[in-house]
């Protein structure tokens, strides 16, 4: 056995003929094992949950919606309906409103995921080969 400074002071020349000398001890099933381990990786990648593709979305409007609030004035709402019947069906008509505008942004989400599928489902089949 070299000592480090031994190995140091050699060329590559000499560090390349003293490697081809001596072929490493491999142990047994060394092969086997490393398949196994590889394979035992896999079914744990497998069986891992994987986060919800809405969760940057969520985020976003989480985003959105602290910065409109930061963004509006500090006043307080005030009621500008006599009739509570009046209110009822203005709130309802901001709901729908509301619900309108988010299936627009769903179906964007929906269209934008499966163009964002596409580089995965091309590398699954590559490694599949």
């Amino acid at each position: 056995m070299k000592t480090l400074e031994e190995i140091e002071n050699l060329s590559l020349e000499e560090l390349g003929q003293k490697a081809t000398e001596q072929a490493a001890p491999v142990p047994d099933g060394l092969e086997r094992r490393l398949r196994q381990a590889l394979a035992a990786r896999e079914i744990a990648d497998a069986a891992r949950p994987r986060p919800a593709r809405w969760i940057p979305y969520a985020s976003l409007a989480v985003v959105a919606a602290a910065a409109a609030l930061v963004t509006l004035p500090g006043r307080g709402p005030k009621d500008t309906f006599d009739d509570p019947r009046l209110a009822y069906a203005e709130v309802e008509k901001a709901f729908q409103t509301i619900s309108d505008k988010m299936s627009v942004g769903r179906q964007l989400v929906r269209e934008a995921e499966q163009t964002a599928a596409k580089p995965y489902q091309t590398l699954t089949k590559l490694q599949s080969k």
